[in-house]
């Protein structure tokens, strides 16, 4: 055994989340910028794992680890993020799973995706975070759908107005979509299969606006539909957490002057909130 290491990307939210023929389903949007990463220390004489920081569903997805392949050790894992968390970038999904690799690390546990997946669905619903590319991905039960690859470049004016989501508490409430809603998962998810397949940059655009107006009806955000018409502008795209509390505008990591465009972008929502007191950040 050795001293453990496992890192693990969060989200922004999520492209597209809904239901097709009863089957839940998340589309990822990775963001390697957001990053929670572990370390274990093995000890000789614990018999229990103990964690820095009180991360609790880490600690819980390292002992289910240690029981899976029945191994009675102990030490201490420490975990380090600069992923925000209730706001829906997979703060903890992102700490659970690397939390599982880096215990397994250290211990040379052979571990896989579905694995992982497996022991993190025992605590939550999870994110799909321990897939790096984009997948459609069963949130409730674990379970990969289809994989679409790197999404196309892109720019992420993200949007933040304040405070926080419950993950569990908010899944366990019945999602009342309408039979059109349906019929929009479907669409939005066909779009983002052929936005990846054609490396189509407004395909994508056109999904995430449409599932972030349903998620409107479930989780609204502020100011929704002046920061649509602000991304429309742009020929970008609404991209929300489902689950949580932020929201941003998705541009064409192609698009010229994008300097000058991100920088517009960011004076307008100043105009559109006024007063509001709102958290502004950029990925690339």
């Amino acid at each position: 055994m050795r001293i453990g290491i496992g890192s693990c990307h969060g989200t922004f939210g999520e492209l597209v989340q809904g239901m097709i023929d009863e089957r839940p389903f998340l589309i990822t949007l990775p963001i390697s910028h957001l990053k929670s990463e572990a370390v274990f220390i093995p000890s000789l004489t614990a018999t229990e794992i103990t964690v820095v920081d009180s991360k609790g569903k880490a600690l819980k997805a390292g002992k289910l680890l240690t029981q899976q392949f029945d191994l009675p050790i102990g030490g201490s894992l420490e975990i380090r993020s600069n992923i925000p968390s209730g706001k829906g970038m997979a703060s903890s999904s992102a700490d659970i799973v690397a939390a599982i690799r880096a215990i397994a690390d250290s211990y040379s546990l052979p571990i896989t995706k579905e694995m992982i997946s497996a022991i993190a669905v025992q605590i939550e619903p999870t994110d799909g975070v321990m897939y790096d590319e984009v997948v459609a991905y069963d949130y409730i039960h674990g379970e990969l759908i289809e994989g679409f690859g790197t999404h196309p470049s892109f720019h992420l004016v993200g949007i933040y107005f304040g405070g926080e989501v419950d993950t569990v508490q908010f899944n366990q409430l019945e999602k009342k979509y309408k039979r059109q809603d349906h019929a929009i998962f479907i669409q939005a998810y066909e779009l983002i299969r052929e936005g990846f397949r054609r490396r189509d940059f407004s395909l994508i655009s056109k999904a995430i606006t449409l599932s972030a107006r349903v998620n409107q009806k479930i989780l609204p955000k502020p100011f929704f539909y002046e920061f649509e018409k602000l991304a429309q502008d742009y020929q970008g795209g609404i991209v929300v957490a489902h689950s949580g509390t932020v929201m941003g505008i998705l541009l064409d990591g192609n698009l010229p002057n994008q300097n000058e465009v991100i920088s517009q972008i960011s004076s307008r929502i100043s105009n559109i909130v006024k007063k509001t007191k709102i958290g502004v950040f950029k990925f690339v």
